[in-house]
């Protein structure tokens, strides 16, 4: 961060703000991501008819209602945090912006109109640029947290697939496949977890 923002770093409330802003809006990020797995889950859940693997292990359940009202939760819980990390930033930038009109030469000298207003939008350009440093930043460092949700989705949709495909198979399979799979069916589930614990 002091690498791509050095020139603006500088003065202690500005370094106080970097501080108090980079956790939350590291908060903001990751309760983001999240967001968008668990509103993935619902869609599937909704209009797939299909319940992720991540849900089904938390609930203990395959039943509509329940996994509605578990994941509704989860949302609800994240667009909170969300809605609470953007009050808390909004106040740091309100304190910034207090901090740089007591501290930026001329502001207080001078009362005309033209000149408060050309001070606060250079204020306002500074903020602007701190918390572009800023979020510039934390995006960069929750690159791992993103790639992580996105692999969270994609693994669902991919069982998702495999479930369906299952159902077709059982659709139209014959009696003898049928006991085929089930006969397979355990011997597969212990290699995987053999697999797993190697």
């Amino acid at each position: 961060m002091q690498d791509n923002a050095s020139n603006i770093i500088g003065a202690r409330g500005n370094q106080a703000y970097i501080l108090a802003a980079t956790s939350v809006y590291d908060e903001w990020f990751r309760n983001n991501y999240d967001l968008q797995v668990w509103q993935t889950y619902l869609k599937m859940g909704t209009q797939d008819k299909h319940w992720a693997k991540e849900v089904i292990q938390r609930t203990k359940k395959r039943d509509d209602l329940i996994n509605s009202r578990f994941i509704q939760k989860k949302i609800n819980q994240l667009t909170t945090n969300i809605v609470q990390a953007n009050a808390t930033i909004s106040n740091l930038q309100v304190q910034l912006g207090t901090y740089c009109s007591q501290t930026t030469p001329g502001t207080i000298a001078s009362n005309t109109s033209s000149t408060t207003n050309s001070n606060s939008n250079r204020i306002r350009d500074f903020i602007d640029r701190l918390e572009k440093s800023v979020l510039k930043y934390i995006q960069h460092c929750t690159q791992h947290v993103k790639i992580m949700s996105e692999k969270k989705i994609q693994l669902a949709k991919a069982q998702m697939e495999e479930y369906k495909a299952l159902e077709d198979f059982e659709q139209i399979a014959t009696p003898a496949q049928r006991n085929i799979h089930l006969i397979l069916k355990p011997k597969m589930k212990l290699w995987s977890t053999k697999n797993k614990n190697c």
